[in-house]
């Protein structure tokens, strides 16, 4: 049965090329930090849901999705250069630069973690008196910038390859108390680390409007920017209507965000 539903969503995906605006290239080049579930190790089975609804989308098509794993900083520089297409896990609110589609990645839930098991985050004052890590060239709510710059010493900045993952190690090691990420990444890690006893969620931060992740497409070929991001909503629009998107996302223990609203 799910191969005849695969199958079927195929041949609709091949149906759009008749449609499908023309990119002017045959390869379309992905860039972002690895960040499960969003996107992992290139070219393995679990590459992240995010890399596979771009090969799901743009592969029947006839185009090749090369997904290229890198710094956050230089992934971000990639993109704005026109050295890649599309940024991997952006908040809208990131760099009115970027192109951005209609359709999201899901909801980025802001939560505390924390290796104190008796400690709830209630609010930004109850962030007194921890070390805090934070990654470098990512997007965190103002209120948590303006923290850092107010108390910079109170804050450990992560540079480099899988910070999250090194992030929850110095956690674990109790050389930072919190860190603050999007819950569905951090769930992730804490499951494949083996780090659920050691490391506890502390609260979430309760944002007055929903705040969204995307693919953010590059500026420097805007027309070429604006297909692919309609290709990209009629894509994923598609694969919810077939239930090819649950399907997948059910593999990395997630659900519709879209269906959940």
């Amino acid at each position: 049965m799910i191969q005849k539903c695969f199958g079927i969503l195929l041949c609709m995906l091949v149906l759009m090329v008749g449609y499908a605006p023309a990119f002017g290239q045959d390869s379309i080049i992905a860039v972002a930090d690895r960040w499960m579930p969003y996107n992992g190790r290139a070219g393995t089975r679990d590459e992240g849901y995010a890399v596979e609804i771009l090969r799901a989308i743009f592969e029947p098509m006839g185009h090749h999705v090369e997904y290229r794993e890198m710094p956050w900083n230089r992934a971000v520089d990639d993109v704005l250069e026109g050295k890649a297409d599309i940024l991997i896990g952006s908040l809208k609110s990131d760099m009115s630069k970027y192109i951005f589609p209609q359709e999201t990645l899901g909801r980025d839930s802001l939560c505390f973690y924390t290796n104190q098991p008796d400690w709830k985050f209630t609010g930004p004052e109850s962030l007194a008196g921890f070390r805090i890590g934070l990654v470098k060239g990512y997007i965190y709510r103002d209120w948590v910038l303006e923290l850092l710059e107010l108390s910079p010493g109170q804050f450990h900045i992560m540079h480099g390859d899988e910070p999250v993952v090194r992030l929850l190690g110095m956690l674990k090691d109790d050389r930072i108390q919190v860190i603050p990420g999007n819950k569905a990444v951090v769930d992730y890690y804490l499951k494949a680390l083996g780090l659920r006893d050691d490391i506890h969620l502390a609260g979430c931060y309760d944002d007055t409007k929903d705040e969204y992740l995307y693919f953010a497409l590059s500026p420097a070929d805007p027309e070429r920017s604006k297909q692919l991001g309609i290709a990209l909503d009629k894509g994923v629009s598609l694969m919810r209507k077939t239930g090819q998107l649950n399907h997948l996302l059910i593999k990395y223990g997630l659900k519709d965000w879209v269906q959940l609203r």
